[in-house]
Formats: structure tokens, C-alpha cells, sequence
């Protein structure tokens, strides 16, 4: 070891590396590559686009089920209450409780036995019985050949 030297020793110089040039890019490959970036973009754009548009769809979906859902809860609940004052109705049908209302309320009475007329209506026991449509093989064969139709399009129908 030697004073006063300023020389590097070769053991202990490390050259730095510089980084590499970067290489000019022609204006046609500029061209070009701003062209993938776009595309790249436009891509993506559209991806996302479709992803929502089905996102929408589906809650649109899940909202018109959830909605006829509680429509139809509600029509059954109608419909036992419709049921239920029919049969109230038809239980509180009682000729007492009318004969009451119509004398009481309504001020009516029963007719006298001068105001009763009765009518004799002859009545001849006949009966017709008319045929729509004549029986033949003709007629079988179309019934046969609708009911085979309304099968197939019962059976391609969407329910």
C-alpha cells in the first residue's frame, strides 16, 4: 500500500453500467403500436359494456320475480278473503233474519190471499236433442289431427 496515490486499484474499481439506449421507434411503429393501445382500449370498453349490460339484465330479472312474487301473495291473500266473505255471505242466507229486515226496514208485508194469482202453464214433455256436427270419419280424422297439433305445440310451448 502505497500513500499518497490516487490511482484506482483494479481491485477495487467497479465500472457502472449504464443502462441501455433506448432506440428510437419509427414513426410507422409508433403508428402501429398507438394502434394495439387503442384497440386494446376499444376492447376492454366493449368487455366492459357487455358486463354490465348482462348486470342489468340479471337485476332486472331478479326484480320483475321478486315484484310477481309479491303479487302473488297478494292475490292469494285476495282470494281468501274473497272466500272467505263468500262463505260468510252464503251462511248468513237465513229467510228469518230477511223476513225481519224487509217488514222492519223496509216496511213490506205478506201479500193477502186476494193478492196471490196463480197461473197454469201446460208443459208438454218433450225433449229435442240436436247433433252439432254429423259423425264420420271425416270429422274423427281432423279432431285427430288437432289434438296431435295442439300436443306438439303444448309440448314446444314455453310455461
Amino acid at each position: 500500500m502505497g500513500y499518497g496515490n490516487l490511482a484506482y486499484k483494479e481491485e477495487y474499481y467497479i465500472p457502472k453500467k449504464r443502462p441501455p439506449k433506448k432506440k428510437k421507434l419509427s414513426v410507422k411503429k409508433q403508428r402501429v403500436n398507438r394502434m394495439r393501445y387503442i384497440r386494446y382500449i376499444v376492447a376492454i370498453a366493449v368487455a366492459a359494456l357487455a358486463a354490465g349490460f348482462m348486470i342489468s339484465t340479471f337485476v332486472t330479472v331478479h326484480e320483475t320475480k321478486s315484484r310477481v312474487r309479491e303479487l302473488e301473495a297478494q292475490l292469494a291473500e285476495a282470494e281468501a278473503v274473497t272466500s272467505q266473505k263468500a262463505f260468510d255471505l252464503d251462511h248468513k242466507i237465513d229467510l228469518a233474519t230477511i223476513e225481519d229486515e224487509a217488514t222492519n226496514r223496509l216496511g213490506m208485508k205478506r201479500p193477502e190471499k186476494y193478492q196471490t194469482v196463480y197461473v197454469n202453464v201446460s208443459r208438454d214433455d218433450v225433449t229435442e236433442k240436436t247433433a252439432g256436427e254429423v259423425e264420420n270419419a271425416r270429422n274423427k280424422f281432423s279432431e285427430v289431427f288437432k289434438n296431435i297439433v295442439s300436443n306438439i305445440v303444448e309440448f314446444f310451448s314455453i310455461k
